[in-house]
């Protein structure tokens, strides 16, 4: 052995030599300080045990008592024992070895232990608590000594912490298959389990046969079988009810009646963890529903915060290592030649999304639809104030300048849109399309290998644009030589306020508009803290670089499937107007802090379910907007 300092090492060393987990306190101070003076140039943390160890050596015991490692034995000073645990751990971890190569081997009980053995070294608990925990997260360096208290008042298991759980959960398995194999046995259970699952005598028999042929194979079909669970607690049950007319138990008896306790609560722990596992993948479906909804492209808080359909937060059904592991597949395991299913792109602010492939080409479509009215009122405006002052911009006459005016607003007002036109996979994804011929596909976003210009994406036409602008100027602009007078004047005119503007003047103006302070702060009312509350939410909700108005506007073109204008507008203005008769009646309970994400939800989900609302088709977009409308509605109070 390599020269140490650790104590609990030295202590067991000393133990095993003297083969005895009992060691006179003082020979172990002679030991140590004569293992100190031959390894002290090897090992320099046993300079402080050269002189007198004990002050040292009081010390480390310390912890090793908490830890339940060592008990130091003091009845008779001049006698003072100390009892090592690990001298157990060691021969204990041998009659396992010796259990898993022949089943008839007892285990080891309390009544193998020395009756002077201290009470404080062993852990004793009873047995559904001691191994649900070692099967939760047994460590590979426990050093403990359990007591695993079973039912029926048989004497308790003594179980080393150093030998791995699934040995003790294989021996028990053995043990039990050990007893059916006998043919009075064998006959008589796989009878009495058939009786009690009439209709599933043939997966009663294949369980029955699985378990007795293959005990080693029995572990692995409790983890992943379901109706195994049921089996196997009900074969538990009835060994146990023919145990209980039994008065005197053979050491045969206890052995069955240990191992059947082991396997009792084994069942139970997988039984557990299968349900876990079945409402984690459950919860991972459901997330992969979410995010093929609207708006179809999330962050990671915006995953986060999903919910069932009880209203019941999704993050804590699945493991957040669960959740990493299956965006992680899902954004990297691919087909030959193709797009992983779901995508990453990043905007200008650095926001990172997640969207499933399928849904990019529809959401750019839309996203280009729903900006075309706001560009062009922006863009017909802006040119109708330029051309009323007799001026042009490059962007009139110029297809490439009016192509890089459009880019900049789509930018502007709406990043999400821009951030997914500039993607790297974008061509990748057409091309891929275009050769599955895959749905979604219907509108082609590229000619050959280059996007569409922004003029054909958004079908904005610059000609029409720069007429509609001239349309709205008074009728003189139309006269060639009056109109190209009246700009010779508007130069001079402009010329002129120009240069009557002087830096001081400026400067008195603005120092005006600094010094413009509100005269008092009101208390805030229950009004005030509503509107307060739907901002913050309207910040939180609406995507980046859009308004809760253009989102709105989004839905409703979603759910309103009617084809006609007037339909359309009756439709729209019924919906709205339920909304608002129910926003007043919740208003009069509702405070600015309880107007949260939640109730909001909760008061749109209640409302979508209406007779007169479940008439319409389109349920998720509707339940989008109905939460959309009331946050407009408070907000604008």
């Amino acid at each position: 052995m390599a020269a140490t300092s650790d104590m609990g090492v030295l202590l067991r060393f000393y133990a095993s030599k003297q083969k005895s987990p009992f060691i006179l306190y003082s020979a172990f101070v002679d030991y140590v300080k004569r293992y100190a003076a031959k390894n002290v140039e090897e090992q320099a943390d046993l300079v402080p045990y050269l002189g007198d160890p004990v002050p040292q050596l009081e010390k480390a015991f310390q912890p090793l008592i908490q830890s339940k490692q060592i008990a130091v034995i003091d009845t008779n000073p001049a006698k003072k024992v100390i009892f090592v645990t690990g001298f157990f751990n060691a021969a204990f971890a041998e009659r396992y070895k010796e259990i898993k190569s022949n089943a008839t081997v007892p285990f080891p009980t309390i009544q193998d232990m020395p009756k002077q053995t201290p009470a404080e070294v062993l852990i004793k608990s009873e047995y559904t608590e001691i191994i649900f925990d070692l099967l939760k997260n047994q460590k590979p360096d426990d050093k403990n000594l359990y007591a695993i208290i079973v039912p029926m008042n048989l004497p308790s298991i003594i179980f080393p912490g150093n030998v791995p759980v699934s040995i003790l959960v294989n021996a028990s398995l053995e043990k039990m298959q050990h007893m059916l194999e006998k043919d009075e046995y064998h006959d008589y259970y796989l009878k009495k389990l058939r009786i009690s699952n009439p209709g599933k005598e043939i997966s009663v028999k294949n369980f029955f046969s699985q378990f007795v042929k293959s005990p080693e194979d029995a572990l692995q079909s409790l983890k992943n079988s379901a109706d195994c669970f049921y089996f196997w607690s009900q074969l538990c049950y009835f060994i146990k009810q023919d145990y209980e007319k039994v008065k005197d138990f053979t050491q045969e008896d206890i052995n069955v009646l240990q191992a059947v306790a082991i396997s009792e609560i084994v069942t139970s722990f997988y039984k557990n963890e299968s349900a876990k596992n079945m409402q984690q993948e459950n919860a991972l479906r459901s997330v992969q529903s979410h995010m093929k909804q609207p708006p179809y492209f999330f962050t990671m808080d915006g995953i986060l915060k999903f919910t069932d359909a009880k209203g019941v937060p999704l993050q804590g059904q699945y493991k957040d290592e669960a959740l990493k592991e299956f965006l992680q597949k899902e954004t990297t395991d691919a087909m030959a030649n193709e797009l992983p299913n779901l995508l990453v792109f990043k905007t200008a602010s650095g926001a990172r999304y997640f969207i499933y492939k399928e849904k990019v080409f529809p959401l750019v479509i839309r996203m280009c639809n729903e900006l075309h009215d706001t560009i062009n009122d922006e863009i017909t405006r802006e040119w109708y104030e330029i051309l009323k002052n007799y001026e042009k911009t490059p962007e009139m006459s110029d297809e490439a300048a009016f192509n890089k005016r459009l880019e900049s607003e789509v930018e502007k007002s709406n990043p999400v849109l821009y951030a997914l036109l500039n993607a790297t996979f974008l061509s990748v994804l057409n091309l891929e399309m275009a050769r599955s011929n895959k749905v979604g596909n219907s509108a082609n976003l590229f000619l050959g290998d280059n996007l569409l210009p922004y003029s054909t994406l958004l079908m904005l036409n610059r000609q029409t644009i720069l007429a509609n602008a001239k349309i709205l100027l008074p009728f003189w602009y139309t006269i060639p030589f009056f109109s190209w007078l009246m700009s010779l004047f508007n130069k001079k005119q402009t010329k002129k306020g120009q240069a009557k503007k002087s830096p001081s003047h400026e400067m008195e103006q603005s120092d005006e508009a600094r010094e413009e302070k509100p005269a008092h702060h009101k208390s805030e009312s229950k009004k005030d803290a509503l509107i307060h509350a739907a901002k913050k939410l309207e910040e939180n909700i609406v995507p980046e670089g859009s308004t809760i108005e253009r989102e709105l506007n989004s839905y409703k073109k979603q759910w309103n499937k009617m084809i006609t204008k007037q339909a359309f507008l009756n439709l729209t203005e019924d919906v709205n107007s339920l909304i608002r008769d129910y926003m007043r009646k919740v208003l009069k309970t509702i405070s600015g802090k309880s107007f949260t994400i939640d109730r909001i939800q909760n008061l749109a989900e209640t409302l979508c379910k209406t007779p007169n609302m479940q008439k319409i088709t389109d349920q998720d977009s509707l339940y989008v907007y109905v939460q959309l409308y009331m946050i407009y509605l408070v907000k604008n109070l």
